[in-house]
């Protein structure tokens, strides 16, 4: 049995705003202090908590609730669209609701950014933003329905990345994959990240559809194949915890073998890090090399890559930026090391030579960015 709400939980504070719909208790977006609260909330995390990024799923207005007989149930703003009538509203219900919406995700895009400007701002979205769009395209219509105007958020880059939840399989003629990742590539006018959703739970799910391992493979792929797409987002974890249809191992052994870093965000600071300074140490007698890693100037390293090459085989491992010093096994060649920035951003590499005569390219492999 649950308890009651506590004094100062959100339903308990502001009332008026709180409203029951299906089994559960929503903040009426048509009311001022939900989207305050709302913003209050994010932004206190923002600005306590040394976070990456601010993330949200796909509930805006909730999705429709049925009564006992089976008919649908309005959300229930009765008094917060009367209250926007009498002060001059204009729009249709309908219109005002996506606005109430549209007015939140733009104002914690500037509001996150003038907290902290590299805190990324990134929303998931139902996949299909309204039918027809592409024409094949059937299935629920979340911009009347969840007065989600999904489009218009990606359209005007009021986020650093955007995730819409492509959760059906690649052959599926009304929903299918590759085409709805197409069509969202086409609406990203800002080159804002677009890194889609995959149903990696499908896999030898006991509800619902059960997929194979072999689909969010071939998934992966159309990805990478898709220009503009750099990366794709799972949902769940506890498929790759439980490693269903061995998807794990098929991830860790091919398509993620190697490491990758989160693709740049240069929209939020087109300024890399410069060339860090470098001290590289070789101890014979403990058969290791250990290099020590500074940014200069005021620069924070919020990762380095570090490079070795023994031979003619490089290695590559990201590190975290506080962390700034380094033991490698042996005594590599060329020891090639580089400054991420907060928004992704990779320097120049400081190159380190132990080699009598190397042959040292200025760009070390794996500099290029293989996606994530």
């Amino acid at each position: 049995m649950k308890s009651p709400a506590a004094p100062n939980h959100v339903s308990q504070i502001y009332p008026d705003a709180v409203k029951h719909y299906g089994r559960y208790l929503w903040l009426d977006p048509g009311e001022q202090v939900a989207e305050e609260q709302t913003v209050r909330v994010i932004l206190d995390v923002v600005q306590r908590y040394d976070i990456d990024g601010v993330h949200l799923d796909d509930y805006f207005y909730p999705y429709k609730e049925k009564d006992a007989a089976g008919r649908i149930l309005d959300f229930p703003d009765e008094a917060s669209w009367t209250r926007a009538v009498a002060a001059g509203e204009s729009r249709s219900r309908d219109d005002w609701r996506r606005g109430n919406v549209d007015r939140l995700m733009e104002r914690l895009y500037r509001e996150i950014k003038g907290t902290k400007p590299w805190v990324k701002f990134g929303i998931s979205p139902f996949g299909i933003w309204r039918p027809g769009h592409p024409a094949p395209i059937k299935g629920l219509d979340a911009y009347a329905e969840l007065y989600a105007d999904a489009r218009k958020w990606f359209v005007n880059g009021w986020v650093d990345y955007f995730s819409p939840q492509l959760y059906w399989k690649i052959d599926a003629p009304a929903q299918s994959y590759p085409v709805l990742l197409a069509w969202w590539q086409k609406q990203n006018r800002m080159g804002r990240h677009l890194w889609p959703g995959n149903f990696t739970s499908r896999i030898n799910s006991t509800e619902g559809q059960r997929w194979s391992a072999d689909e969010i493979v071939n998934q992966i792929h159309l990805t990478r194949k898709q220009e503009g797409a750099s990366g794709n987002i799972h949902f769940s974890m506890k498929a790759l915890m439980e490693n269903r249809d061995a998807i794990g191992d098929h991830l860790s052994d091919n398509l993620y073998a190697l490491p990758a870093l989160v693709p740049a965000s240069p929209w939020l600071n087109p300024v890399p890090p410069p060339r860090p300074m470098l001290n590289l140490y070789h101890d014979p007698d403990a058969f290791n090399t250990t290099i020590e890693m500074s940014p200069v100037g005021d620069t924070m390293a919020a990762q380095w890559v570090v490079r070795a090459r023994y031979g003619e085989t490089w290695t590559m491992d990201i590190l975290p930026g506080q962390q700034q010093v380094y033991t490698f096994t042996g005594k590599p060649d060329v020891v090639a090391v580089s400054v991420v920035d907060r928004v992704g951003n990779e320097g120049p590499v400081g190159i380190e030579v132990t080699a009598e005569q190397p042959s040292v390219s200025p760009t070390a492999p794996g500099q290029q960015k293989t996606g994530w």
